[in-house]
């Protein structure tokens, strides 16, 4: 039987002023996933290991996304599923988008491409759906796509790839808790004052403006998230602190990455980011956090074969 093995990259959402729209792929940590055709006429998933998800495909992510896609173009053959689960669930990193992503894209590649990369965002999407019972798809597109993402219409899930100025990197540092992304939504205002409105507004704007100039002073001047992120700092441990040595450092900025708990910091070249991570560090350390931090680059690849 034909079999492929894919990686899909872990992701940052939410990025500041970007609520739902903006996100990065995150180098190095994603889900690997072994496809292969099978006899059985249905997407089995047949083996998890890392971080526990479930094995029936009927509420697994990664097999309701393929599942979708075989639908739509009418294939009736079955392929098996392994996941090599290494995003924790509710991890605020995109581990069910990963997933996700990985299955449509390996199952694309072994029906020879009948699709294009953009053409199977919204089959992932169905996936991701399930796992968070809302549909932006900053996450997903990330992974699908690699790099920083805008995704300008979520009716029909068109997807900007932003320039990156060269750089810029990021540190996330995941405490290893979890955080449900539907709980997390519930905390949120179902109304939004119109001065935060117009704040958030020109908060994006200015952002991709310095995104095209490589302005990273205005970055760090206009980089902020007014409409979320107070109402889930409580949800995330010690994101104050962090705050606070972000700024007392002149990152340019840091936010909560997706419903939580990871939190990103964003700088301007990569000795700064070891600094940085090493002050987050020993935050978490003091106090008996476990976690996991990472740095990565925002130029890095979208979901691939290995």
């Amino acid at each position: 039987m034909n079999s492929v093995k894919v990686f899909s990259p872990a992701s940052v959402s939410n990025v500041c002023c970007g609520f739902d729209v903006l996100g990065f792929s995150i180098a190095g940590l994603g889900d690997e996933l072994i496809i292969t055709e099978s006899d059985s006429n249905k997407v089995n998933i047949i083996k998890v290991n890392g971080y526990e998800v479930p094995l029936c495909a009927e509420i697994n992510t990664a097999s309701i996304a393929a599942q979708s896609l075989l639908d739509f173009l009418n294939i009736k053959s079955g392929f098996d599923i392994e996941i090599n689960k290494n995003i924790k669930p509710g991890s605020g990193i995109g581990s069910s988008a990963a997933s996700a992503v990985g299955a449509v894209y390996g199952i694309n590649e072994l029906l020879g491409r009948p699709l294009k990369r953009q053409e199977l965002l919204k089959f992932a999407m169905q996936g991701e759906f399930v796992s968070s019972k809302t549909a932006p798809a900053d996450n997903v597109a990330s992974s699908l796509y690699g790099g920083l993402i805008l995704v300008n219409n979520r009716e029909n899930y068109n997807v900007i790839q932003l320039p990156v100025p060269k750089n810029l990197y990021a540190v996330i540092h995941h405490p290893l808790l979890e955080i449900k992304t539907s709980d997390s939504r519930d905390v949120l205002p179902k109304t939004v004052d119109l001065k935060i409105a117009s704040d958030q507004l020109a908060s994006i704007g200015g952002f991709i403006h310095s995104l095209h100039t490589g302005d990273f002073d205005l970055m760090r001047l206009i980089l902020k998230d007014y409409l979320v992120e107070n109402y889930r700092t409580e949800h995330v441990p010690f994101f104050k602190e962090l705050k606070n040595i972000s700024e007392s450092n002149k990152a340019i900025c840091c936010s909560i990455s997706g419903s939580g708990p990871s939190v990103f910091s964003l700088v301007k070249n990569y000795n700064e980011a070891i600094k940085l991570k090493s002050k987050y560090d020993e935050i978490y350390v003091k106090n008996s956090v476990e976690f996991n931090s990472y740095i990565t680059g925002l130029n890095s690849k979208g979901v691939h074969c290995l």
